[in-house]
């Protein structure tokens, strides 16, 4: 099983710090203890990666990256001012990598 955490989430997601990992996996072990498998393994593999790491290593193993989404805000598109918009925005210009994400046209009237 994967988890997609990252370092950028440490600070503010308690569920994404390594410490939540290491329990959790534990957890997930002891609470099917004789109905899972030995080999079992929760992985994070982006746990100590910031956004751009991530995108640099998407884009060289050529992920499909506007089938992605990040988006709090769900719709057609992207909101591209959510919390997550704005760091995936910002993960794209310092990986160097060119963002292929649909973003909704901004709103200058919208009330928020």
């Amino acid at each position: 099983m994967a988890f997609g955490a990252h370092s950028g989430d440490h600070a503010i997601y308690p569920d994404c710090r390594p410490e939540f990992f290491t329990l959790i996996e534990a957890s997930m072990k002891a609470g099917n203890e004789g109905h899972i498998d030995t080999g079992f393994q929760l992985v994070a593999p982006f746990l100590n990666l910031a956004k751009a790491d991530i995108v640099r290593g998407g884009a060289r193993l050529g992920v499909p990256f506007e089938l992605t989404w990040s988006c709090y805000e769900g719709g057609e598109a992207h909101c591209g001012a959510c919390g997550t918009c704005v760091e995936r925005r910002e993960a794209f210009a310092e990986a160097g990598v060119a963002d292929p994400t649909l973003y909704a046209p901004a709103q200058k009237d919208a009330v928020r």
